[in-house]
């Protein structure tokens, strides 16, 4: 079993994350959020297609990404974004 205590810490640094960005939408957090984990770890969780037009479609699928792993990379995204203040 995984351990609970993750909860809190992880929805922690989403607040601190999104707080820097107030007029986002969550949903739209989480997708920015999954695109710049996919860039940094290409290719995983990074679903790409080409539509019969030739469109290129990109996607992200985080399923399989451990909460540790995820947490390491909102610890780093977060000293990014307060460096930048």
């Amino acid at each position: 079993m995984r351990p609970p205590e993750r909860i809190p810490v992880l929805l922690d640094l989403l607040r601190e994350i999104w707080i820097h960005y107030p007029d986002m939408r969550f949903l739209q957090l989480i997708y920015v959020l999954q695109s710049k984990f996919c860039h940094e770890n290409h290719p995983h969780g990074m679903i790409q297609s080409v539509e019969k037009d030739g469109f290129q479609r990109t996607g992200y699928d985080l399923f399989n990404i451990e909460d540790s792993t995820f947490h390491d990379f909102l610890i780093r995204y977060l000293e990014e974004l307060n460096e930048s203040v």
